[in-house]
């Protein structure tokens, strides 16, 4: 309702969590059988618009950065300077996930470790998708329980 989340995706060789390692369930649907309040996609006004800006300054600080797109994850330190001078970007921390507080006028950049049964990014997911390709993914659109049986979830729920 008051916070947002913007996530880098892993990038090459930079290991880091993608937006779903942190989900223990397949995509379903959010919507029905919900109240207002209980509805994922109801947010206060401003949050979309704090939530593209630090987007923005992420990728402008990524672009500029040595390492581009796969720096590493890094953040500011306590007296304003770089954390790792090596890490830092001309424009400044180039950090993996930003979460922001509305109700605290709080950011918090954070860094996360992939998941190995992510129902995106994991090897079983994405070897199955680079042999299947487009018919993997309307397989799973048409049934996304199967991507918890292909990840390892279901087995790990067990």
């Amino acid at each position: 309702f008051d916070s947002f989340l913007v996530s880098r995706q892993s990038y090459r060789a930079s290991p880091a969590a993608c937006y779903f390692c942190n989900d223990l369930s397949a995509p379903a649907d959010s919507l029905a059988f919900r109240t207002l309040d209980q509805q994922c996609t109801v947010t206060r006004p401003g949050v979309s618009g704090l939530a593209a800006s630090v987007a923005v300054e992420l990728v402008a600080a990524l672009v500029q950065h040595g390492d581009g797109f796969e720096a590493a994850h890094a953040e500011r330190g306590a007296a304003g300077g770089s954390s790792s001078s090596a890490a830092a970007s001309p424009l400044g921390a180039v950090p993996h996930q930003v979460r922001g507080y509305l109700g605290e006028f709080r950011l918090a950049p954070a860094e996360t470790e992939p998941f190995p049964r992510c129902i995106c990014c994991s090897p079983a997911v994405l070897g199955r998708y680079a042999s299947e390709g487009l018919a993997f993914v309307e397989r799973i659109v048409a049934n996304s329980a199967e991507l918890e049986a292909i990840s390892g979830l279901q087995e790990m729920k067990a």
